[in-house]
């Protein structure tokens, strides 16, 4: 089971995103009729496409394609190893964009082209890990940030006999242990649902709120196997598998979408990017039948850069165009409409964003919610093949909730099989 921390889309839209690919990339790819052709590629859905009309009608000379691969990390490698066919502005997670530090002079330094923390300012965390070279060397520019939440069902609550104001129901799990404790009281009342979806999707804001998780920040080397607070996260999300707190839907999934839409399961992990994809697998029939509230201990689950390859035949317009998209002003309006949390503390400290309600989601406070979720939260250190051995995590506790090993034996194993993908 492959998974990413970034954001992602339900395994139902694959064969849209897959039909995108088909419209080709490359730098400058179809330049005609006098425009100049900037070719975007993600891999998934930035939310991008209004915003792609309104720069072309105010950059007449310029027509934006947008592209989505699938599995744009591996494809990347590929075109920067061959030195061609590489999009004018890619966009990676900030789980893989470590991936590319080894290579960070393919891509332009964008502080040679004025970019830097002072004219509208990132979350000086996001920026930084966007830069190499004692932050002279400009990688990416900061998209969104991915502020947690807890998505919760409240007619299941209330038949649990649980509170549903998102204040009181963020009051019940300040850890992940209490949060825990709460399935195990939900379960006790409820016997047709589980009390969340699944571990993995636990798991990865979890290991979101760790300085350090997989990899050591003093030398890159690996670390899991001697992270104590790391073991004793993955075995309190294993052992929900093993107390049935966990319904055991795979991540992004039809099984977790319609677990979610039939109220076969009452939580399901939301950072601020997920809660379109949510509304989308539960339907609007749930509408106000959902709510969200503070996850335990806060913390952020995704988020992405925008990086200009070399390979460009049109780098000033490429780097014009990528901190347009994430710049304060836009990044605003995406949180206003489509909820992805801006990476400007302007942005999200804004009192309009501050006040933003889903009604969706029984007009829960949701800007406040997932502002203070990053806030306060200190810098994750990822190593360059974090994205790579994450999956030896996942594939563990999904043996555990297939009933196939033990917590511990599952997390041995995964360390072993980390460390091998490590090359430690």
């Amino acid at each position: 089971m492959k998974y990413h921390a970034g954001r992602r889309v339900w395994v139902a839209a694959t064969a849209a995103v897959m039909a995108l690919t088909a419209s080709g990339c490359g730098s400058g790819a179809g330049d005609s009729d006098g425009k100049i052709t900037l070719t975007v590629t993600t891999q998934v859905d930035y939310g991008y496409r209004d915003l792609y009309k309104e720069y072309e009608k105010s950059h007449p000379g310029i027509k934006i394609r947008e592209v989505l691969v699938d599995d744009l990390p591996k494809k990347l490698v590929t075109q920067l190893a061959a030195n061609r066919g590489a999009s004018d502005v890619v966009g990676l997670g900030d789980d893989t964009i470590g991936k590319f530090i080894p290579s960070h002079q393919r891509f332009v330094n964008l502080a040679d082209h004025g970019v830097n923390n002072t004219d509208d300012p990132w979350v000086q965390w996001a920026y930084d890990y966007g830069t190499v070279e004692n932050g002279k060397y400009v990688l990416g520019l900061r998209t969104d940030l991915g502020g947690l939440g807890i998505c919760y069902r409240t007619d299941l609550f209330k038949k649990a006999g649980l509170p549903t104001d998102p204040e009181q129901v963020g009051q019940l799990w300040p850890t992940w242990a209490k949060f825990t404790e709460t399935g195990d009281t939900f379960r006790s009342k409820v016997k047709d649902a589980s009390f969340t979806a699944n571990t993995g999707d636990i798991w990865v804001g979890m290991e979101n709120q760790h300085k350090e998780t997989f990899f050591a920040e003093s030398d890159d080397s690996f670390m899991a196997d001697r992270n104590t607070s790391l073991k004793q996260d993955f075995l309190t999300a294993a052992n929900m598998s093993v107390r049935k707190v966990s319904g055991g839907y795979p991540p992004f999934t039809p099984e977790m979408a319609n677990a979610l839409k039939t109220g076969k399961a009452a939580t399901a992990v939301c950072p601020a990017w997920k809660l379109d994809r949510t509304k989308e697998a539960s339907g609007a029939d749930n509408s106000g039948t959902w709510s969200v509230a503070a996850a335990p201990q806060g913390g952020n689950w995704g988020g992405s850069y925008l990086l200009v390859p070399k390979q460009t035949k049109h780098t000033k317009e490429a780097v014009e165009l990528a901190r347009w998209l994430t710049s304060s002003k836009v990044q605003k309006r995406l949180f206003l409409s489509k909820g992805y949390l801006s990476s400007h503390p302007s942005v999200y400290n804004d009192p309009a964003v501050q006040a933003k309600k889903d009604a969706y989601f029984s007009d829960a406070p949701t800007g406040k919610i997932f502002a203070d979720a990053v806030d306060k939260m200190e810098p994750i250190y990822r190593g360059t093949k974090d994205s790579d051995v994450a999956t030896a995590f996942m594939n563990a506790l999904l043996r555990v909730e297939q009933g196939k090993q033990k917590p511990e034996d599952a997390w041995n194993q995964a360390v072993s099989d980390a460390k091998k993908v490590a090359g430690d």
